[in-house]
């Protein structure tokens, strides 16, 4: 459907490295082709950890971005060590092959890509913001109280006048008493309930704030993910009915389309090239 017009290698090196004499340059590997052998000479990269690169990229067919590792659980040193080192391949094309005369014919060139509603949802499972969790926070902390306190107790008197106590739920786990009682053995279970935490409890009343602070998060997180997903279509769709014609323009638009995929990547865990 494509036409190739333009094959180039973009090499992202951030860091003092950027600034060293050649020869001191940092290994760029390609990361669409580099071997897993090469992924661990990395820093920050073990061998597991190259192995697993290489597979994920082996079942999506292709990597988009460095941020598509964020599935594998990458973060930290690790990421910012592949950022630095590694290339992607952009491939600058157009397409005057076909014409669209409907809107339907537009938005049917990207129904195999998730919906913005699966997006939202990877987002909300990715953050940990997703409405179900915090309904069993609440259905949990309701339900704190029910349990009681207990407490055992369990005295030993010896022959020799010295008492020997252990009691959990206290301060003080051992009791040493000289004054003696008859020699024998004493155990204690008790059973303590808080019937005003049955009504409210303490715990609830935690989780309710710390849930209210999770809707404020995952509004946040929807409005960007939303906001990022139709950025990246109207450039998708300006890609498909009016792609520029010089060779420039066509490797921002490429660059930009790249950024946004990535971004998309970052809120999901890589979940959204996951499932292009």
């Amino acid at each position: 459907m494509f036409h190739l017009a333009a094959l180039l290698t973009l090499v992202a090196v951030s860091g003092p490295a950027a600034l060293a004499a050649p020869s001191a340059a940092p290994q760029v590997l390609p990361l669409n082709s580099a071997t897993a052998e090469q992924f661990s000479s990395l820093p920050g990269v073990d061998d597991a950890t190259a192995t697993a690169i290489v597979q994920l990229r082996g079942d999506r067919g292709a990597l988009n971005s460095v941020e598509e590792l964020r599935a594998l659980g990458l973060q930290g040193s690790t990421l910012d060590a592949l950022r630095a080192n590694t290339s992607i391949e952009i491939v600058a094309a157009t397409d005057a092959s076909k014409s669209y005369k409907t809107v339907d014919d537009v938005m049917a060139a990207f129904s195999a890509e998730p919906t913005v509603l699966d997006v939202q949802g990877m987002a909300m499972q990715y953050t940990h913001t997703n409405r179900d969790q915090v309904e069993r926070w609440l259905r949990a902390s309701k339900n704190a109280a029910i349990l009681p306190e207990l407490k055992l107790r369990y005295t030993y008197d010896t022959d020799r006048d010295v008492d020997y106590a252990y009691i959990s739920g206290t301060d003080e786990d051992f009791e040493f008493d000289q004054g003696g009682q008859d020699w024998g053995q004493d155990y204690r279970v008790e059973l303590r309930w808080r019937l005003d935490e049955l009504v409210m409890n303490s715990e609830r009343i935690r989780v309710i704030s710390e849930a209210q602070d999770v809707v404020k998060l995952r509004d946040k997180v929807l409005g960007e993910v939303t906001r990022i997903y139709f950025d990246r279509r109207r450039l998708q769709t300006d890609l498909l009915l009016s792609p520029p014609s010089d060779l420039k323009s066509q490797v921002e638009d490429q660059l930009r389309l790249m950024e946004l995929t990535a971004e998309l990547d970052a809120y999901t865990g890589g979940q959204f090239s996951g499932a292009l």
